[in-house]
């Protein structure tokens, strides 16, 4: 009985006292690992002082069209150079009284401005001013004074009572031939420079010297080709192409209606007196075969008549009885 007492009371006090103990345990457990975890993050900080900072992360990319970017905009790269080489042309209709003097001020404008700004490629006119004429002025300039010139071509067209029939522009993209030629420029630099080091530092035999020259004299020859080709490309970005057409306006039916006859009338002294030189040369023409021929009909003529029928194969008559 003692023992059993003694047994019950045991078990009653191990009741009371595991759920304590079971309790008290986790948090000696998390005490222990908090303790642990302050030495780990205390380990870890040390490393972190030893060891070699990290690289810094790489910006983030820009966003792309349509998104919203929720950071600050990155500087845009730089915008590629292009080369257009522009043309233009203009026709005008004008009186054809005036239009000479146009193309003549046009011409003079250029010719003022100097070769920097203005070059003449060309100028025509033909025709007559009284019934029709025409022309065209070609011309190259800087691209500023171009289009200036070009609003001082539509107000002189309206001051002379003309008008502006025909404007067009053309542009000519040349980027990729520049950009292609620049760099083979830059190769064959390159490639020259090295061939005069290696003609200069490397002394040989006399062929591989004069192979060495020939070479370089091939590429200086197609460098200065290229060269030539850059410049001309580069003129014409530089300086703009115009051409400008002139024409006369057209005249009204009932003006030249009676021309023919005023024209007629106007050359009835002159019809009348080229009649009479055509007589007269006529005569001219006459007078030397009339010199040579009748002279000649009279002479054989009277021959005839001195050997009577026998001219014709004839006996002659018998002379009258006495």
């Amino acid at each position: 009985m003692r023992r059993f007492v003694a047994a019950l009371f045991l078990g009653l006090s191990l009741a009371a006292c595991g759920p304590s103990d079971i309790a008290s345990a986790p948090a000696a457990d998390s005490a222990g690992g908090g303790y642990a975890g302050i030495a780990r993050e205390e380990a870890v900080a040390g490393r972190a002082a030893t060891a070699p900072a990290a690289e810094p992360a790489p910006p983030p990319p820009p966003a792309q069209a349509g998104e919203t970017a929720t950071s600050s905009p990155q500087p845009a790269g730089p915008s590629p150079v292009l080369y257009l080489a522009y043309t233009y042309n203009i026709g005008l209709e004008l009186p054809s009284t005036r239009l000479s003097g146009v193309v003549d001020a046009h011409v003079q404008a250029c010719q003022a401005a100097g070769p920097r700004l203005c070059q003449l490629i060309g100028s025509n006119k033909s025709g007559d001013p009284e019934s029709y004429m025409e022309g065209y002025v070609s011309l190259r300039g800087e691209p500023q004074w171009l289009a200036t010139f070009m609003a001082g071509v539509a107000a002189q067209a309206d001051a002379a009572g003309g008008r502006i029939t025909q404007q067009t522009t053309n542009a000519e993209d040349l980027t990729r031939q520049i950009v292609d030629t620049e760099a083979r420029q830059r190769a064959l630099i390159s490639l020259r420079d090295r061939l005069q080091d290696l003609l200069r530092s490397r002394p040989g035999r006399l062929s591989d010297l004069l192979d060495v020259e020939r070479e370089l004299a091939r590429v200086q020859g197609e460098l200065d080709a290229i060269s030539s080709t850059l410049a001309v490309m580069r003129t014409r970005v530089a300086m703009s192409e115009l051409t400008i057409n002139y024409r006369s306006q057209p005249r009204s039916v009932g003006s030249d209606t009676f021309r023919p006859l005023r024209d007629a009338f106007a050359g009835f002294l002159g019809i009348v007196v080229a009649g009479f030189a055509a007589i007269i040369t006529i005569i001219a023409g006459l007078i030397p075969v009339a010199v040579v021929v009748i002279p000649l009909g009279w002479l054989l003529l009277r021959w005839r008549r001195a050997r009577g029928g026998r001219f014709f194969g004839r006996a002659p008559p018998p002379p009258p009885p006495a």
